[in-house]
């Protein structure tokens, strides 16, 4: 019977077919009007609806997606969508990385407190020009009713269901190749796997939460609410533990900006940087990596220049409610105006590991490894060691040693830096 039709459809003159066609989509055009018009406006009057698109607010649509995939685990949904799930849990047993299937993109009614439910998860078919990635949304629509508040409970139950199973992670945001955030779980840094001085841990924990116990005291003094630290010194000091640390110990999620090879405009880092979780932790790492952070001399094929970068730190609009961060291994090469007091209020030396922190760390992974003795162990490690170079050693075994480079010039304002 198919074949018959299509023969007939080929004896069919195209302007039957051309006719045939218009009348079809005047058709459908003409029942979505008085659909609208009629039993989606009664509809729309006694309902209430919520639409969280990821572009806008990133948090919440991931707490919506895993708050409606609980709620429809145990039912019959025949579209599922395939997607890593990250390991939460302390069972060794269960791999960290492994598969879990959710319902597709689609329409899935629920109950809510008595009250008929649609949760509607769609994605956009085709990007707008101006964006690179399609958006996704979740929009929920409770039937009669129209009080708010209950919205409001869904996304707060959403957002604490999601935050008890990651209550073990730290969020990790790095953006992608088409200019978003991109989210996954890490491990935990506890304090107790630091091995830095004392003191410098003690005195850069205290102030983070000096910071972040009084934001009433910024905005009643009129002072934007941030805060940026520049963490310097050699390769492999630690620099970015003490970063995850802060992180953990905080409960910050890390935003990670690459500034370099993602062709990212000043808009785009602004619009990015607002995009944030508050309070957040912003990471900038070897910042004396980029060229336009060294040299005020700006291609007219960049994409970003300094004045972008300042203005997204600290310019007029930039985000508050965050802590900034900045690595840099050669300070002295910076431009004097992103290191000035307001843009990095505090500046450490992490310098090369003491040999009492190499000894903590001896002791300690030998309760895992067999390692060499304390005096052979130090012996095996160059004169200036990192912490890197003391696990690459019990990790890896011996060490091409070779010469430790020149004596490091670190300016004499950073917090731990040797006199």
């Amino acid at each position: 019977m198919a074949a018959n039709m299509l023969d007939l459809a080929k004896e069919l003159p195209p302007w039957v077919i051309l006719g045939l066609g218009f009348i079809t989509g005047g058709l459908r055009a003409a029942w979505r009007f008085l659909y609208e018009h009629t039993v989606g406006y009664a509809i729309t009057r006694v309902s209430i609806s919520l639409t969280v698109e990821d572009v806008e607010h990133t948090d919440a649509y991931l707490w919506l997606s895993c708050w409606v995939e609980k709620n429809l685990r145990g039912r019959k949904v025949n579209s599922l969508l395939l997607r890593t799930r990250q390991n939460d849990s302390d069972d060794d047993s269960v791999r960290p990385s492994e598969f879990e299937m959710i319902p597709e993109y689609g329409t899935y009614y629920l109950m809510y407190k008595g009250h008929f439910m649609m949760a509607e998860h769609r994605k956009e078919a085709q990007p707008d020009i101006n964006r690179r990635r399609p958006i996704r949304s979740i929009r929920l629509q409770i039937w009669l009713s129209w009080d708010r508040s209950m919205l409001l409970g869904i996304l707060q139950e959403a957002r604490m269901n999601y935050e008890q199973t990651r209550s073990k992670r730290v969020d990790y945001f790095r953006a992608d190749a088409y200019g978003d955030w991109t989210g996954s779980a890490i491990p935990p840094r506890p304090l107790t796997s630091l091995f830095h001085p004392p003191d410098l841990v003690q005195d850069l924990f205290l102030d983070v939460r000096m910071f972040l116990d009084s934001k009433q005291m910024y905005e009643e003094l009129g002072i934007p609410y941030r805060r940026g630290y520049l963490l310097a010194g050699p390769p492999g000091s630690g620099k970015s533990s003490l970063i995850l640390a802060v992180a953990s110990n905080f409960e910050l999620p890390i935003y990670s900006v690459p500034l370099r090879g993602t062709g990212i405009t000043g808009e785009r880092l602004a619009a990015l940087l607002a995009n944030c979780r508050k309070p957040s932790l912003i990471a900038l790492e070897d910042i004396d990596c980029l060229s336009l952070a060294t040299s005020r001399q700006s291609n007219t094929k960049d994409s970003l220049t300094i004045a972008d970068l300042l203005n997204v730190i600290d310019g007029i609009g930039a985000s508050e409610d965050r802590v900034l961060f900045m690595t840099a291994n050669r300070p002295e090469t910076l431009d004097f105006a992103l290191t000035r007091a307001g843009r990095v209020d505090r500046k450490f030396y992490v310098d090369y590991a003491r040999d009492e922190e190499l000894r903590s760390f001896h002791q300690r992974i030998a309760q895992y490894l067999p390692v060499q003795a304390w005096p052979e162990f130090r012996a095996a490690l160059p004169q200036q060691a990192t912490i890197a170079d003391a696990q690459a050693l019990a990790l890896q075994g011996p060490l091409e040693v070779t010469p430790n480079p020149g004596s490091y010039n670190p300016y004499a304002e950073y917090q731990g830096a040797p006199g």
